[in-house]
């Protein structure tokens, strides 16, 4: 019998998004490997939203990155290993 691939599409906020980030970015190798397509979908989920919102991201000497947004607001720190993956 073959096993059918179903889809199912959730709908979260930008909370939700942010702590399902969080703790699949905490959790176990095991959690990680299972949800890595989750994963990939939040990540570029995160992308799109930085982009329409304007935020800009520099890596700076040193390895840290700083983050801008429209208003001019920037925070500097390190950045996550998906943040910087084909820069």
């Amino acid at each position: 019998m073959a096993v059918e691939d179903i889809t199912y599409m959730l709908r979260v906020n930008a909370f939700e998004a942010g702590l399902l980030m969080g703790v699949i970015m905490q959790d176990e190798e095991l959690i990680k490997h299972t949800l890595a397509n989750v994963w990939k979908q939040l990540v570029e989920m995160k992308k799109e939203i930085e982009e329409a919102e304007g935020v800009k991201k520099e890596v700076l000497p040193g390895g840290m990155l700083q983050i801008t947004d429209n208003d001019g607001n920037i925070i500097i720190r390190r950045p996550y290993p998906w943040e910087i993956e084909g820069n």
